[in-house]
């Protein structure tokens, strides 16, 4: 009988083992960083600032689910874009891309939270930025993938 520790292949050599790891950062690189579709960069910033601007819905309730109905939205267009380029769940690797969109993301909870305090200036104020921190965003992105 063959024991398990027999059908084993012998530890690579360092330089094999080097370019093995250099060929999968490679190819992981190469996922993340596939060009989205143009119509992909505006429609998410619309749905950002959708999801911000529903704290001027004067109810709470209607406001709640108007933010859960966008947001849904957003998730399911970027998940059926994500499968169609064959990348759903890939971040992409551009370091300016990732910091302008969490910017926008902090700027939707600050939005979130002005609705808490009920300044209505700052619910459009956040909205807006977060919307051109995602534009500004998406030209990093796109220059990025088309190289």
């Amino acid at each position: 009988m063959v024991s398990d520790m027999e059908t084993i292949e012998q530890t690579p050599d360092p330089r094999d083992a080097a370019a093995r790891l250099a060929a999968a950062a490679d190819a992981q690189r190469a996922v993340r960083d596939r060009p989205w579709p143009i119509w992909l960069y505006p429609a998410n910033a619309l749905l950002l600032g959708g999801v911000a601007l529903a704290g001027l819905i004067p109810s709470s309730m209607v406001g709640a689910i108007a933010v859960l109905i966008i947001a849904s939205a957003m998730a399911a267009l970027n998940l059926f874009a994500g499968r169609r380029i064959g990348t759903p769940f890939a971040i992409p690797t551009s370091r300016g891309f990732r910091i302008l969109v969490t910017a926008s993301a902090a700027f939707v909870i600050g939005a979130l939270l002005a609705r808490a305090a009920e300044v209505e200036w700052a619910i459009i104020a956040c909205a807006v930025a977060a919307m051109l921190s995602y534009a500004i965003a998406s030209v990093l992105h796109h220059r990025s993938t088309r190289a």
